[in-house]
């Protein structure tokens, strides 16, 4: 199994509440629904601690059974208009930063 993190940015113009409310009631059962071979899919919202910068607005958190997977499930995410549409509603893909990892959980 594999995990693909995304740390995500919102689009110019949207208070990071816009931004959070639109990601999980819009984006997430639509991604959920479209993305193939996609077997779980984990939101993670910051908590506002002042003082406290984050890199981002988000992360996402994808798994697949594996690359190849990942790959295929990428391929359908690019041709579909719907997806692409839908994320530039909310997000600043551009600047989005992707890691494809292995879990190594020390700890439960």
């Amino acid at each position: 199994m594999i995990k693909s993190i995304v740390v995500a940015h919102r689009k110019a113009g949207l208070t990071h509440e816009e931004y959070n409310k639109y990601w999980l009631e819009k984006h997430a059962p639509l991604a959920a629904k479209l993305i193939p071979g996609l077997r779980r899919y984990v939101q993670n919202h910051y908590v506002a601690i002042p003082g406290m910068e984050y890199q981002g607005d988000g992360i996402v958190e994808m798994w697949y059974d594996d690359v190849d997977a990942w790959r295929k499930s990428m391929a359908a995410v690019r041709s579909s208009k719907e997806l692409a549409q839908d994320g530039a509603n909310f997000c600043d893909l551009r600047n989005a930063s992707v890691w494809i990892v292995e879990e190594h959980v020390i700890k439960e």
